[in-house]
């Protein structure tokens, strides 16, 4: 362009095209003056992709984004500075255990604030495939009869589908009429607005199902877009609910557990997750390694297959007990129910638990068992030197490791773990609370440098006002209260081992592609309102294993459909949360 003139009213640009010149008039833009609902002023625009921020206002009205760009004459009826600090779409957890008290009759009201508090505003259902509420239909009535501070993403549950057709006879693969009835079940799910199929193939009744169960279960999904997340049939050695006493054969290891999930994706072609995925156990510390060429390989293959990852070294709700039920219950050694049968699957221990493992310690046999179990457990648990007493009558225990304590004491660790079970509490399951280091940073870190890993927590919601929460016991995992705002400050700016952007979109927009929301999980114009807006220098996880009930610092402003859930750093307790419903029909 050249012999550019201008008038008073048009610009005229004159445009040479080959041997033709034509004027071309312009009006100039005209800059409408507008009023918003919210304007946020001047922030580090991360915008969910990966990319890098940039510096932009952003305009809303009701639930959506109107405008992002500067928009200096624009007025607001309530507008916030965040010179100096990141906004980001809302997080969205692709492994929450929120529903118990979203969905619950006695929490009142539904605040999350222990979750808003880390910019969480997203999260879906039926963990480890379990509904709390069945048929979907009345899952998305609890919710919405008196309101929720986070949105909400149903699925249907497998375990909930073989315990509905199934019943207490379970122990057993299912019969082919069975698959048939719970493929109707997931279907009528999927109809009723479910996104997909969770499932806990490592806990009952999902254990005693077959592969095949899951991947004709899956097939029901990929009409309608929907994809499949798995805590697995096993994340370490052998499974939780197997110990050395009880296996005959090989056990099922994590790498097998992450090749069934993969195969799912193999035979139905739908989107798979590796739920809460890890390297569990001494045993495993560098598995990753293996994992992410697996991962590779079948994502090479075509295969849509991602993990979501939390960011601890230690792992389980609570405080872990590190002795074998069996050996505190009964008058002979009987391992054959295993960790996870119901007689032994309890808060507390039974009549007689002293003199049962007393008598067991004493004998030579039944000792070698207990010993070779304790062993398993604690090396499950991250090793002798990774475990640690949180609670315990003799407080010189606490904060101290087995591995610390046996030296001290002249004694084995597994002396020790007897030791804490004859002479702890006497209500309460081993004498001691303890919690184990059972994952490696070199794991994590290396999933988090994939880019096919999106962020979990693992987390319920805890710290309600009027109702205890088990977060707050001594030896309760912190990611109740910190789970997303440690993947920034252990992982980007401890660690260094990413970036900031790729951090926000593990936590985003990838998630948003997984479940296959189409108007979050990214900062755009038409976008439903999910921020955050956060101080990077202040943003911290304070939730430790013997502090577990501290709220996170540096989330300033969350935001959910256009409401402030935490405005200034305050709690403004608002239910603005949306149940969000995938359309329930095939894709044709």
């Amino acid at each position: 362009m050249k012999n550019v003139k201008r008038t008073r009213h048009l610009v005229i640009y004159t445009l040479h095209i080959g041997f033709l010149t034509a004027p071309l008039l312009i009006a100039p833009a005209t800059v409408t003056a507008q009023n918003y609902d919210i304007l946020i002023r001047n922030g580090r625009v991360l915008d969910g992709t990966g990319n890098d921020w940039f510096r932009a206002d952003i305009a809303i009205n009701g639930d959506r984004i109107v405008r992002i760009g500067r928009m200096p004459g624009a007025t607001a009826q309530r507008e916030i500075d965040a010179t100096g600090m990141y906004v980001s779409p809302g997080f969205i957890d692709l492994h929450s255990h929120a529903d118990r008290a979203m969905t619950s009759d006695y929490l009142q009201p539904r605040r999350a604030r222990s979750l808003n508090s880390q910019g969480l505003t997203t999260v879906i259902g039926g963990p480890d495939g379990r509904n709390i509420r069945w048929p979907i239909s009345s899952e998305v009535e609890a919710l919405q009869s008196q309101g929720h501070a986070m949105n909400f993403v149903p699925m249907v549950g497998h375990s909930t589908v073989r315990n509905s057709v199934m019943g207490g006879d379970y122990e057993r693969p299912a019969t082919e009429r069975e698959i048939a009835r719970m493929q109707e079940l997931v279907r009528q799910g999927m109809e009723a607005g479910a996104w997909g199929l969770g499932a806990g193939v490592e806990y009952r009744p999902a254990r005693f199902s077959e592969p095949e169960e899951i991947v004709a279960l899956a097939s029901v999904v990929a009409p309608y877009d929907g994809f499949y997340v798995a805590h697995q049939r096993s994340e370490a050695i052998m499974p939780l609910w197997q110990l050395p006493s009880m296996v005959d054969d090989w056990p099922v290891d994590g790498l097998q557990g992450l090749e069934e999930t993969i195969n799912i994706a193999r035979e139905t072609g739908i989107r798979v997750v590796a739920s809460h995925h890890k390297s569990r156990g001494r045993s495993s510390f560098g598995r990753s390694a293996h994992d992410t060429v697996v991962v590779n390989a079948a994502r090479a293959e075509g295969l849509e297959v991602y993990l979501d990852v939390y960011p601890y070294e230690t792992f389980g709700g609570g405080a872990r007990p590190m002795i074998p039920r069996w050996s505190l219950v009964h008058d002979t050694v009987d391992t054959s129910g295993g960790r996870d049968s119901p007689v032994y699957n309890t808060d507390g221990i039974f009549d007689n638990a002293r003199e049962h493992l007393t008598r067991r310690w004493n004998d030579p046999a039944a000792r070698a068992l207990v010993d070779r179990d304790i062993a398993w457990i604690v090396d499950h648990n991250g090793g002798a030197d990774r475990v640690v007493v949180v609670d315990y009558p003799d407080r010189d225990f606490v904060g101290r490791t087995l591995a610390d304590l046996g030296a001290e004491m002249g004694m084995t660790y597994q002396e020790v773990v007897v030791h804490m079970a004859l002479n702890g509490y006497p209500g309460l399951l081993g004498g001691a609370r303890t919690r184990g280091y059972g994952m490696h940073d070199m794991d994590v870190v290396n999933y988090y440098r994939q880019e096919y890993t999106a962020t979990a927590s693992d987390a319920g919601v805890s710290g309600i006002e009027g109702v205890p929460g088990f977060a707050s016991v001594p030896g309760a995992h912190p990611r109740h209260f910190g789970a997303f705002t440690r993947k920034i400050s252990r992982y980007v700016k401890e660690l260094n081992a990413i970036s900031l952007p790729f951090a926000v979109r593990s936590m985003t927009g990838l998630p948003a592609r997984i479940i296959g929301l189409e108007d979050r999980g990214l900062l755009r114009e038409g976008y439903k309102a999910d921020l955050v807006i956060f101080d990077y220098d202040r943003i911290q996880d304070r939730a430790t294993v013997l502090e577990p009930a501290l709220y996170s610092e540096g989330v300033d402003y969350v935001m959910v459909n256009g409401v402030l859930t935490v405005d200034g750093g305050e709690f403004t307790d608002a239910l603005p949360g949306e149940v969000v419903l995938r359309q329930g029909r095939p894709i044709s």
